[in-house]
Order: structure tokens, then C-alpha cells, then sequence
């Protein structure tokens, strides 16, 4: 119960605070700069504001990749994936510097203890960063809803019906978007974990928040490489290694509920949220000070 009660004041001051807000918001700004379409023939590739700003619902129509099944699942790729890093972190790190730096960690690790305090601020990171982009991904979608068309609104393909494929309906699409929604919460979740772990030997804010932005863009770059590689090469499981390759990106784990290579994500992303943990836990004990 003593648990209970450290984690829903963390938990309060995690998501009660303008950072919060501010991560909500942007998160749901930075969706519409997602691209949805590439024009062959001129090569002009449309953000969700360009096509909003651009083309009417008869534009719409003519082109399924406007379709609000596509626009909201592309919404998470772009300048979001790129600066999630920082954005996941905006509801933990300000209140957890301002607590180290005005020394009232010592005095908050001597009441918690140091474990329900170790545990009650990861969990508090995990659920701020995961539910801020996961409101911000909600408020994106029930704003696009309303401008682009859904599956049902598009003219039937007469090579669909032959090849006996049926177009989603409309609890096709709420159960899509449930699951991408789900998966935007994880992914807002892990991306707050890098910077937990800066947090135990890092003070300076800016630091903590910059700091997985780059090696995220770097692990995302190279892992992205590698997979262009073996889709290049001629060997023959070339193409399976690509795909386990794209779906260990940051960016892939909005996709994880109906992923094919869920267990390998699964693996791999929450070895890696252990593994911060521990050396979280490992760096604070060690430190004679408790961090401040």
C-alpha cells in the first residue's frame, strides 16, 4: 500500500504539470507533418497538412492513400519519430531535476526508501511519456476522422471483389486504430527509458533529453542501413533479416500489436528496459549522495 501510495503522487506529478500538456501537443502537431503520398509523376510528396491544405474530399477519393485508414497509420513516422526521444521525456525530467537539484531527493529517498522510490519513478516515467504521446496521437486522429475519407467511402475495386478481398469496414478500422493507439503508448513508453537511465548520473535537463535523441537517430539510421544492405544482397533469407531489422526500429513498436515479429520486439525492447532499470538502480545505489 506504501507502494501504491509513492506511485500515484509520482504518477500525479507526472501528468498534472505543463510539460505534460506541452508533450500532448506537439506530439499531435508533429503528426500532420507526416508524409502520406509521393506523386511519381512530379515527385511532390504530401504531408497531412499539405493535403489538407491543398486538395478537397474529390482529391481525396481518387487516391486511397489519402484514405484516413493510411493517413492515421502513417502519423507516428517523420519529424515525430525523430523527436520523440525528447518529447517522451518532457513529463518526467522537469520535475525530477528540479527534485535533484533543490536537494529534496535525499530527504524523498529517506521517506520512500530507495527502492519504492526507484520503482515509483519508472513506472510514473513510463506512464507519462507513453500516455502523452498516446493523447497526442488520439487528439491527431479524431481530427483527421473528420477530413479524409474511411475505406467504406472509396469506390469498390472490381479486381478486389474478383480476388475475393473485402474492404474494411468500420470496426475494422476503430480495431486498427485501437491497436495503433496501444502501440503508441508503448512506443512514447520505451522512448522515455534512455533517458531515465541519464537521469541517475546527469543533472543538467537538457543534457538528459538531447542526449537519447542522438543516439536514437543513430541506432534508428544504422538499423535502417543494415536493412537496405540485405534487401541489396542476394542471399536468400536476405528479406526476412531485412524485415526483423525495420521492425527493431523505434518507430516500428506503434505497429507491435498486430506485428509479425512481436516476440523478437518484445525481446529485444523490454531487455532493454530491464537492462536501463538495473543499472539505474545499480548507479543510484552506488552514489553516496542518492543522486543529488
Amino acid at each position: 500500500m506504501k507502494f501504491i501510495h509513492t506511485l500515484r503522487q509520482d504518477i500525479h506529478k507526472t501528468l498534472f504539470n505543463y510539460s505534460f500538456i506541452v508533450c500532448i501537443i506537439i506530439t499531435a502537431a508533429l503528426c500532420f507533418t507526416a508524409s502520406v503520398y509521393t506523386d511519381m509523376n512530379t515527385g511532390r510528396t504530401y504531408m497531412v497538412l499539405d493535403a489538407i491544405r491543398e486538395l478537397d474530399d474529390a482529391d481525396y477519393l481518387k487516391n486511397n492513400s489519402f484514405g484516413f485508414i493510411n493517413v492515421f497509420g502513417c502519423a507516428m513516422g517523420g519529424y515525430l519519430a525523430m523527436f520523440l526521444p525528447i518529447l517522451a521525456a518532457f513529463p518526467f525530467i522537469p520535475n525530477f531535476c528540479s527534485e535533484r537539484n533543490s536537494g529534496l531527493i535525499r530527504l524523498t529517498i529517506f521517506r520512500t526508501g530507495k527502492y519504492r522510490y526507484y520503482f515509483s519513478k519508472f513506472i510514473s516515467a513510463l506512464v507519462g511519456g507513453g500516455l502523452a504521446v498516446m493523447l497526442g496521437y488520439l487528439i491527431f486522429g479524431l481530427i483527421t476522422v473528420c477530413i479524409f475519407p474511411m475505406p467504406s467511402e472509396f469506390p469498390v475495386d472490381p479486381f478486389m471483389i474478383e480476388t475475393g478481398f473485402e474492404p474494411m469496414d468500420n470496426s475494422d478500422v476503430l480495431r486498427n486504430c485501437i491497436n495503433g493507439l496501444l502501440g503508441s503508448f508503448i512506443y512514447g513508453a520505451v522512448s522515455t527509458v534512455p533517458a531515465f537511465f541519464f537521469a541517475s548520473f546527469i543533472k543538467n535537463r537538457y543534457i538528459i533529453t538531447c542526449l537519447p535523441f542522438m543516439l536514437t537517430y543513430l541506432f534508428s539510421t544504422a538499423l535502417t542501413k543494415h536493412g537496405q544492405n540485405l534487401l541489396a544482397s542476394d542471399a536468400p533469407d536476405s528479406w526476412d533479416k531485412a524485415v526483423k531489422a525495420f521492425s527493431l526500429t523505434p518507430s516500428s513498436l506503434v505497429g507491435i500489436i498486430g506485428s509479425e515479429n512481436r516476440n523478437l520486439q518484445i525481446i529485444f525492447y523490454g531487455g532493454f528496459t530491464l537492462v536501463s532499470l538495473i543499472a539505474y538502480i545499480v548507479i543510484m545505489n552506488t552514489r553516496t549522495d542518492k543522486g543529488e
